[in-house]
């Protein structure tokens, strides 16, 4: 763009506008002769490779965080399955507990020690014979050793299974840091992939005109040759004819100054994107409730699976509004509202390491619905827990 504007300059300073141009810029006049063209072509082409080359390197870290991404999904199934191996434990211990404790419960009757340690003498004390005795203070001896193990045993089984939940709890609250981490990795590679991309193109653009120019000045050099050899034999009108091409080359540079301020107004014109309509709240959310159980999947956009960006991108999508593709891109596209604004339907952000790394529907009284690591699509809150510590912010 940049030199498109000083080749603009420079033309406009040969047909009498060189009062306007700095000397800087007059330094860096627009080519004028086929070697300055070839020249200019040559830098053109190193900055397409060297454009190209830093592209490939940005697709590269994309499937590297892709990869990244698959990394972290299987990590993810692994929890799910710990948390169902869990919940099976748990479900087998409370089972365990329960007949431990009617275990207990007969023991207890039988002898009769509910707090009533004098019963334990008295079974010992009616003995018939000291080899009774020995007998009875062996099975006193044996039940009330059997009753602490288990009871010991039974704190020991709750503590580890509650030691157990803590740290799959930990493991679902690193994943989701982790997604946001991917999720803000994601956005920043594609605003810089689209901007090398521009570049590139920008640069093909400008090198298939300099091209095309260094064509037409050397076709101009041959057909200015051509006249000059047959207006040789008559001076004046070869001097006539050179006043008409002089007029004819100043018109022929204003109507290419005009073409070119006609070509960039066109393209800032269809640059600008249209306002994308309003999306009917209830619409959303009633599409989002549909959705509830889908599976979390990084860089998901379809009913199969979702990240939580695609998600939202998706019923929105449904609910007649196009929203951009990451979770910064929405929360650039939206209008800031407070909490105390935001209704069914718009949208909450959550930023879990310094960039807005995630979204959800907000459904109103503290909940949001979103697609998260460990849960697929559902329900969560912000009144408590996990995502009440990482609110960014609410849009519309």
């Amino acid at each position: 763009m940049i030199k498109k504007k000083l080749l603009s300059l420079a033309m406009a300073g040969t047909i009498g506008l060189t009062t306007l141009a700095s000397p800087t810029l007059l330094a860096k006049a627009a080519p004028s002769t086929v070697s300055e063209f070839d020249s200019l072509i040559s830098d053109l082409t190193s900055e397409q490779n060297e454009a190209s080359n830093k592209l490939a390197k940005l697709q590269k870290e994309i499937k590297e965080n892709e990869a990244e991404a698959e990394k972290l999904i299987a990590e993810m199934e692994e929890t799910k399955e710990l948390l169902q191996n869990l919940q099976n434990e748990i479900e087998d211990l409370n089972l365990v507990i329960e007949l431990r404790e009617e275990h207990l419960e007969e023991q207890a009757r039988a002898l009769q020690i509910m707090g009533e340690s004098g019963n334990i003498v008295n079974f010992v004390v009616n003995a018939d014979s000291l080899n009774d005795v020995v007998g009875r203070i062996d099975v006193v001896s044996t039940l009330l050793s059997s009753n602490k193990q288990t009871l010991a045993q039974q704190e020991e089984d709750k503590a580890q299974v509650e030691e157990k939940k803590n740290e799959t709890i930990k493991k679902q609250e690193e994943q989701n840091k982790i997604a946001g981490k991917l999720e803000a990795n994601k956005n920043a590679l594609a605003e810089r992939q689209a901007e090398q991309e521009s570049l590139l193109a920008s640069i093909a653009s400008e090198k298939a005109e300099a091209k095309e120019e260094r064509n037409t000045l050397v076709a101009q050099a041959e057909a200015a040759e051509q006249r000059r050899q047959e207006l040789e034999s008559a001076r004046t009108v070869a001097a006539s004819s050179s006043s008409d091409e002089v007029t004819t080359s100043s018109s022929s540079a204003s109507s290419t100054a005009s073409a070119d301020s006609s070509s960039s107004k066109a393209k800032a014109e269809t640059s600008a994107e249209p306002k994308a309509p309003a999306a009917n709240s209830g619409s959303v959310v009633s599409i989002a409730h549909s959705l509830t159980g889908t599976p979390y999947s990084y860089s998901g956009t379809t009913p199969a699976a979702f990240d939580c960006s695609g998600f939202t991108s998706y019923v929105f999508k449904q609910a007649g509004r196009s929203l951009p593709r990451t979770a910064a891109g929405q929360y650039s596209a939206t209008t800031r509202i407070s909490q105390s604004q935001a209704k069914p339907g718009d949208l909450i952000f959550f930023s879990q390491g310094g960039g807005i790394d995630h979204v959800g529907i907000y459904l109103g009284g503290g909940s949001f619905i979103g697609s998260q690591t460990s849960t697929g699509v559902a329900v969560s809150t912000i009144n408590s827990g996990y995502w009440s510590n990482y609110v960014a912010g609410f849009g519309r």
